[in-house]
């Protein structure tokens, strides 16, 4: 299915080659990455990526992390990231074009400071997609001319914290009939339509049933190409009728100290090929990442890796593997969500303006309007009114040797 040169065709290409359009996963420049610019080496980060990421007409990353000094960390539940504005140099000395900023880290330092990250991108010459100074300015798609058609850029995460509303500045949102709405009004207008999101089970090797319907009806939409992102890890490629979906690259530059599993470190940069109808191949590129540079993989390691990609996308044909996988994960994350959350402090309806009252209850919010949280919580109890976790649980193992596979 992957060529030995990262060729994942779907179709013969009908006529030339019109443009290359690259995707990228999460990019947060931590510690490592701010010392990498602090001493005038921002340009070496990305540079053994160069022939990859020079041979295509636009770059999209996903960005990660705000971009202030003004450091105003909002109550969440998770850590509230924050980088530098000059690590932004980062991805622009590498040639990339635009950001992604719907995610559940933009909004980490409050609305003035999902400003003044847009603010900060801008003007290295990076457009944004994704965020705003209110709800309707985040929704607005980013539309690029390219090899002489009109391409369509949406981008929605889910409802973690930072999302903005009709009056305050933050993060495009899912909402499902209001993305496919917005989804098909694009494709009225633009020649081709890019959705990509940010959302999913983070260390988990596949995606869950809701997120693939999800997905594919954005491709039933109109999208020529689904993109998702967020999960840590490296995630399967399908084709939805005839459109391929993304579930996730996996990091791309995210060297921080905490949080690591097996393939934390590793993903796959994406070049979609666009022909006149829309994608007929994707181009990968999988690396590695340690904290001064992006290597990419060569050699043995490379085929281990397109094997590994293939495998892990073999169950997004098989809908009823897919919610097996599902279970399976969730009789271990939908368990520890549970534990983790529904432990309010004594008296605590009393003390809502205490902040570490807050703090505590807001991993029980996110239960509520995560959607991908409530997914396995749901899930959990569902298997157990069914008395089925024993049974779900047993997938557990294949999963876990997916997360830390021998060759990582």
């Amino acid at each position: 299915m992957i060529t030995e040169n990262g060729i994942w065709k779907f179709r013969e290409p009908d006529g030339e080659t019109l443009f290359r359009f690259i995707l990228a996963g999460d990019v947060c420049p931590w510690r490592a990455g701010e010392e990498m610019v602090e001493s005038g080496r921002a340009g070496e980060v990305l540079k053994p990526l160069s022939s990859y990421l020079n041979n295509a007409e636009f770059r999209l990353v996903q960005w990660e992390t705000p971009l202030t000094g003004r450091e105003a960390p909002i109550p969440k539940s998770g850590p509230n990231l924050n980088c530098k504005p000059e690590t932004a140099e980062i991805v622009r000395q590498a040639g990339f074009n635009a950001a992604m900023l719907a995610n559940n880290h933009t909004g980490d330092h409050g609305p003035d400071a999902v400003l003044q990250t847009m603010e900060e991108l801008h003007k290295r010459g990076l457009q944004t997609v994704g965020a705003g100074k209110n709800l309707a300015e985040a929704e607005v798609p980013l539309t690029v001319g390219l090899g002489g058609k009109t391409v369509s850029i949406l981008n929605f995460c889910e409802h973690e914290f930072g999302i903005a509303t009709e009056t305050k500045p933050g993060t495009a949102p899912i909402l499902p009939f209001r993305n496919r709405r917005a989804i098909a009004k694009a494709a009225k207008e633009a020649d081709f339509v890019i959705v990509t999101l940010h959302g999913g089970h983070e260390y988990n090797p596949f995606p869950s049933p809701r997120l693939q319907e999800l997905c594919r009806e954005f491709a039933d939409a109109g999208a020529a190409l689904v993109f998702n992102c967020h999960t840590h890890c490296p995630e399967g490629i399908e084709t939805y009728n005839g459109t391929p979906i993304i579930y996730s690259p996996g990091n791309f530059y995210f060297p921080k100290l905490f949080g690591r599993n097996g393939l934390w470190q590793y993903g796959y940069l994406v070049k979609a090929l666009f022909d006149k109808h829309g994608v007929y191949a994707l181009e990968l590129c999988p690396y590695h990442f340690g904290d001064e540079q992006v290597v990419p993989l060569e050699g043995e390691k490379k085929g281990c890796f397109f094997r590994y990609l293939e495998t892990i996308s073999e169950p997004l044909a098989d809908p009823q593997r897919i919610q097996a996988l599902f279970e399976a994960w969730s009789t271990r994350c939908g368990r520890n969500y549970i534990s983790g959350s529904l432990n309010p402090p004594e008296n605590w309806s009393d003390h809502t303006d205490d902040p570490g009252v807050v703090h505590r209850m807001l991993g029980l919010r996110n239960i509520f309007t995560c959607e991908s949280h409530n997914d396995m919580v749901r899930c959990y109890l569902s298997l157990m009114e069914e008395m089925r976790i024993p049974q779900a649980a047993e997938l557990l193992p294949l999963i876990d040797s997916f997360q830390n596979p021998e060759w990582a």
